[in-house]
């Protein structure tokens, strides 16, 4: 019986913004509570880091218990948000999903606009709506209900040993959180987890959805929202693409999307048993 061992937990309050590390997260079939659940606005449209990497220089931790999201960013401080569950109903749209948002108001929206030098709002979800992804690779998620703002999949999920053969390729070695994932695992050689169907143990099960297709995000450095130069993605050109009749984008991978078959807790040092 195989198994993998948890390394690291990673949430990403705001998408776009710094990760927050934690020694246990709750894994549901709508996404990790504290994961995406907001998001910048702009014309309807979500901002994310490939158009706009400053993003990435702010850092964002959420209390939901206290209904608080504390922001900090080098240059322009900190701001403390309390959460609203009410405001104007702003529409968006991501890929193909349609649905709509809830508007954190003036204040925290002029605070984020003077950092990314542009005007936003934050927004966080409104009912629940279905994820549109009609080919074949996502099967496992598509028509399934979300209310958050994550890429593809609820959960993400990266191989240590992976990153670790990647970086042997590298002119300059990339750290994790490049690639922005939920769940790191030690315990498989360097991409075996894109064979897996299935990691589980008896409080929780996730399911494989497809590797994770990868932009110019994993580019930007996730403190400072900058774009060093680098050859991360000629590199993975060179020997993690899609076959060209399996791609919906770049077709370079690193990283699995994941679905969840069995809801529970997750913990750093969890073992899960490889199926």
């Amino acid at each position: 019986m195989r198994e993998v061992t948890v390394r690291e937990l990673w949430t990403y309050p705001v998408k776009g913004c710094q990760g927050v590390p934690a020694e246990a997260i709750q894994i549901t079939k709508m996404g990790i509570p504290g994961d995406r659940d907001f998001v910048l606005w702009k014309d309807g449209k979500l901002i994310d880091q490939k158009e706009t990497p400053q993003v990435a220089a702010v850092a964002a931790d959420f209390e939901p218990d206290q209904g608080v999201l504390h922001f900090r960013h080098a240059e322009h401080g900190t701001y403390e948000h309390a959460i609203r569950r009410d405001g104007e109903v702003r529409s968006a749209a991501w890929v193909l999903d349609q649905f709509e948002t809830v508007d954190q108001g003036d204040a925290v929206a002029e605070w984020l606009s003077t950092v990314m030098c542009t005007d936003v709002r934050l927004v966080s979800a409104g009912a629940p709506w279905r994820i549109n992804f009609p080919i074949p690779q996502m099967e496992r998620v598509h028509d399934t209900p979300k209310q958050r703002f994550f890429a593809a999949s609820p959960v993400s999920l990266a191989n240590q040993t992976s990153l670790d053969d990647l970086n042997k390729r590298l002119e300059t070695p990339v750290p994790m959180d490049r690639f922005r994932m939920n769940v790191v695992v030690d315990g498989l050689g360097p991409y075996e987890e894109d064979a897996l169907d299935a990691l589980s143990n008896d409080r929780v099960e996730l399911l494989q959805v497809t590797p994770a297709e990868r932009c110019v995000i994993i580019t930007t450095d996730q403190k400072t929202g900058q774009r060093p130069k680098n050859d991360l993605m000629q590199v993975l050109a060179q020997y993690r693409r899609k076959k060209k009749e399996d791609r919906f984008g770049s077709g370079l991978i690193f990283g699995n999307y994941m679905t969840v078959g069995r809801e529970g807790t997750l913990r750093v040092g969890d073992r899960l048993v490889v199926r």
